[in-house]
């Protein structure tokens, strides 16, 4: 879909086995906002997509210190390339106790985020929840960071959670928010944080929380009410299905969330087997 000036966004299609999640927001003027990136197999793809359009990135968000999410910024700051710029990267730092409080495998993940942190040749602004960016007709407002009193599902939960608008030049707007591996926890302080009003989540669009499996529940897409549902989800994750299972009985909780968005009436936006590139109207 595609009308004469609009947003473009790119979902990117993963260029490993592996799930991960990137997108590129291209504005009507050509700005770049870029969300995560994907895994240090998925950073070549990334950066044609820069080049692409126009070898600058004005505004990069990080949602969370996950591989899967961050390893292209990794790989930026490890590896600058001198005809990609970028103007600022926004993300919220996990908790300096963090090594203390958690014993899985993410804690690698959240060591490496805060390496690359360090020696990015990049500019680097910690977020706060009420903050807005604009560039263009887009404005990006911040709606959740990092409460490190949730324990549970601590990475994921991690997440931070932003707004996506564009305001049409004829009037209206395109709205999308972006939820990055938020898990149920967090999912239920977004909307305490709305309460009463929910309609502030109401969105034209959402970003799959945890690419589409075991993220926040039902009643946060249910606010949110999307048209569109964007799935940075691969094929064996969307069908439940490892390698060598049974189609359908794999452990994720894909095909249950699947069945909430087909509820909402939300169309999904999939990127299994190549970009998928999304106009705003």
């Amino acid at each position: 879909m595609r009308g004469d000036v609009d947003m473009k966004i790119i979902q990117l299609h993963n260029s490993t086995i592996s799930q991960m999640m990137g997108y590129l927001l291209i504005t009507d003027h050509g700005k770049v906002i870029a969300v995560d990136g994907g895994t240090e197999g998925d950073a070549p793809e990334f950066k044609r997509l820069v080049r692409e359009n126009g070898g600058h990135i004005d505004l990069w968000f990080l949602t969370h210190p996950h591989h899967d999410h961050h390893d292209v910024f990794v790989n930026f700051s490890e590896h600058p390339e001198p005809d990609i710029t970028v103007g600022l990267v926004c993300y919220s730092p996990a908790p300096e106790d963090f090594t203390v409080r958690d014993q899985d495998q993410s804690i690698n993940d959240v060591i490496q985020l805060r390496k690359a942190i360090k020696i990015t040749p990049y500019p680097v602004h910690v977020l706060e929840v009420g903050e807005s960016f604009e560039t263009d007709n887009v404005k990006i407002d911040i709606l959740r960071v990092v409460n490190k009193n949730i324990k549970e599902d601590f990475v994921n939960n991690l997440s931070v959670v932003f707004r996506v608008t564009e305001e049409f030049a004829e009037g209206g707007n395109f709205k999308m928010i972006f939820l990055g591996d938020l898990g149920v926890r967090g999912g239920d302080e977004l909307l305490s944080a709305c309460m009463p009003d929910l309609s502030a989540l109401k969105a034209d669009a959402v970003q799959m929380a945890h690419h589409g499996q075991n993220g926040v529940e039902f009643p946060v897409y249910e606010a949110i009410s999307p048209r569109y549902a964007f799935w940075p989800t691969p094929d064996w994750l969307w069908t439940n299905t490892p390698g060598g299972w049974e189609p359908g009985t794999g452990p994720w909780k894909t095909l249950e969330v699947r069945a909430w968005m087909e509820k909402l009436g939300a169309e999904p936006i999939n990127s299994m087997k190549e970009h998928a590139v999304f106009y705003t109207k």
